[in-house]
């Protein structure tokens, strides 16, 4: 925040729980207008909002107790950095005491039905696929303190982040249908002190997606500390790690909705309808700017500038002190599918992205007994390096349930699982610990651990490290 931020009240210029939705929009924004200012809204009561208010530089935002802000009205944002969609950088930015819903009202209704409160921008915008009701996409040095959501619709994230560096959030109370923090390219990142309770992914770790309409890049997410949460009612996983890499174009490649690939210093992905056909391309694409079809029937999104790099990894991320009370855990896969395919099956298994993770003191205790894959605290199908250190489950600490082979490819997985300073207790636990299913490799290493039983191994390819006692 600069020094000589000027401070601003909100409500003297118009900001007011009376007002119009778009009233009060134009009087935020007048407020935030140019950046090096500190503004407050200081008068309780709930804030209709009705069009995208943007943040610019050295900009601090706080809103007093008692403050709620309600989207009214079909639009993409309810905040969002301007340059996001100016293609520039933006740094210094700090929210706090953040309370809104944004969920489907009369007010917003669409007279053909639908999700009435969510509008992602298309594949032709500046930001395709920025779907976070509240979002930032080039950011710098953001704080986000006390953000609370209770409800938002079914297709946007709650709040995303793309493309960041130094990033905080601080204190966080989230539950509604879609993503709540969601994460696409980025490094340097603290998430910490928060509930969850999404229809989706609570926490997505996304340096691959769906690139067509969900994130505008795809690149590595590196170190980040993730602490002190708890998941307390989620329908899908607590947290989703997904990686992806790319190969160059070539004359006659094959390929399905959702491929990435570089050409002439660009990376693009096919952006062509859900299902599994396959598309031959002879001409390939070379704009740089939203969507273009081929002489060949296909259509191709533009998404990033080519810089040499061909993988999207997780590296050097630790989830510490979470407690994981819904059924769900945390989903190391990749996407392929008839929506996305994130590995080109022309691309060695040595190219592929890496996963590489770090647990420490999360207990999952999911209340009722387990039924399906998603009852572990990691799971998935991706080629996968994870440190677990006094975790523990009423159920499982990992399952897998092989690799990924079928119409879009075979993609051969080998998964590394250090277990450190974790107790096998005779409690009449009688899940496995450890469960595989296909043939793919497994390592587990075991250090210091403290057992009353032996440890229960299910799995045709399971190497095990360490002076410990198992079952199989």
């Amino acid at each position: 925040m600069s020094l000589d931020a000027i401070a601003i009240d909100a409500n003297a210029l118009g900001f007011l729980p009376e007002n119009t939705p778009l009233e009060n929009s134009a009087a935020l924004q007048k407020a935030l207008e140019g950046g090096r200012r500190k503004v407050y809204v200081a008068r309780p009561g709930t804030y209709e909002v009705g069009a995208t208010v943007y943040l610019d530089d050295d900009t601090e935002l706080e809103f007093a107790a008692g403050v709620l802000l309600k989207k009214c009205g079909r639009f993409s944002h309810i905040l969002v950095n301007r340059g996001a969609y100016e293609g520039k950088t933006n740094h210094g930015i700090v929210l706090r005491g953040l309370h809104f819903s944004a969920g489907d009202t009369p007010e917003n209704a669409i007279p053909a039905g639908g999700s009435t409160a969510s509008v992602i921008p298309d594949g032709n915008s500046a930001a395709p696929g920025l779907r976070g009701q509240i979002a930032f996409y080039h950011i710098r040095d953001i704080k986000v303190f006390d953000f609370q959501c209770l409800e938002y619709a079914g297709l946007q994230y709650c709040i995303q982040f793309v493309d960041f560096e130094d990033l905080l959030i601080d204190g966080f109370d989230i539950r509604g249908k879609k993503d709540g923090i969601h994460l696409n390219d980025g490094r340097k990142f603290v998430i910490r002190n928060g509930i969850l309770s999404t229809g989706d992914d609570g926490i997505a770790l996304n340096a691959g997606d769906w690139p067509v309409t969900c994130t505008p890049r795809i690149r590595s997410i590196e170190d980040g500390l993730i602490e002190k949460i708890q998941d307390i009612g989620g329908q899908c996983n607590f947290a989703r790690v997904i990686t992806a890499c790319w190969k160059t174009w070539h004359e006659g490649m094959e390929l399905v909705r959702g491929d990435l690939f570089c050409h002439q210093g660009k990376v693009y992905t096919v952006f062509m309808p859900i299902g599994p056909t396959k598309y031959i391309s002879h001409e390939p694409p070379a704009h740089a700017h939203g969507l273009w079809t081929s002489s060949d029937g296909i259509t191709y999104q533009y998404l990033q500038e080519d810089d040499g790099c061909t993988r999207a990894d997780i590296r050097n991320v630790l989830f510490r002190d979470i407690t994981l009370h819904a059924h769900r855990g945390i989903s190391c896969s990749w996407e392929i599918c008839e929506y996305s395919r994130d590995i080109h099956p022309e691309i060695p298994p040595k190219d592929y992205p890496v996963i590489d993770i770090s647990l420490e003191n999360v207990v999952f205790a999911p209340e009722r007994d387990g039924a399906d894959f998603t009852d572990s605290i990691v799971y998935g199908f991706a080629s996968a390096t994870i440190r677990m250190k006094k975790c523990s489950s009423t159920v499982r600490l990992a399952h897998n349930w092989g690799r990924v082979s079928g119409p879009f490819g075979d993609f051969p997985t080998q998964r590394r699982i250090y277990v450190e300073d974790s107790v096998f207790l005779n409690d009449g636990h009688k899940t496995p610990d450890f469960e595989f299913t296909g043939d793919d490799p497994v390592t587990l290493v075991f250090r210091n651990c403290r057992q009353e039983r032996p440890v229960r191994i299910v799995g045709a390819n399971v190497a095990v490290e360490g002076d410990v006692q198992v079952v199989r």
